[in-house]
């Protein structure tokens, strides 16, 4: 990704990039980019508190967390309270707003008797959960057949978006 397409509202600032690698979490305010890169299936949640220029987000790997077990922000259903206590911890406040970026499904050949569609179920866990959290969504790049990296600043609330097909766009 191109660093003039997006940097941060206080150009005088140093810049901190905070990378989300899969299955992980983050929170960053002014001056702070974050990135996840690889998603394909996956989900980049992202969530903005745009009165505190703070985000927070998760590269969600799957829908819903059956037993449990592991990073609550491995998946959809538990990233997104995660996401929110988070923001409040630091000081964010409503009204929030979402980002969703990902959720492409990879292996388009494959039927729906071989293969679960992890990708479009991870699209409609993310929405389910955010309207039930009263977080509207915002902007979205999801679906499709190509993998993604996403890039958001919290200062400005924009997020770019990277494919290989499509090269960069900001949402």
């Amino acid at each position: 990704m191109t660093g003039t397409a997006l940097s941060p509202a206080s150009e005088a600032a140093p810049v901190t990039i905070v990378t989300v690698g899969m299955g992980e979490s983050r929170l960053a305010g002014r001056s702070t980019l974050l990135r996840t890169v690889g998603l394909g299936s996956c989900l980049a949640i992202i969530i903005f508190a745009p009165g505190q220029q703070l985000a927070a987000m998760a590269h969600c790997l799957l829908p819903t967390s059956f037993d449990g077990d592991g990073e609550p922000t491995r998946y959809v259903d538990t990233a997104v309270p995660q996401l929110l206590a988070t923001l409040r911890a630091a000081g964010g406040a409503e009204p929030f707003t979402a980002t969703l970026v990902g959720g492409a499904s990879m292996f388009p050949g494959l039927t729906a008797g071989v293969a679960r569609d992890i990708a479009g179920d991870n699209i409609v866990a993310a929405r389910a959960m955010l309207s039930n959290s009263a977080v509207p969504i915002r902007s979205e790049d999801v679906g499709g057949h190509v993998g993604r990296s996403v890039v958001a600043d919290p200062a400005t609330q924009r997020v770019m978006v990277h494919t290989i097909r499509e090269g960069d766009r900001c949402l």
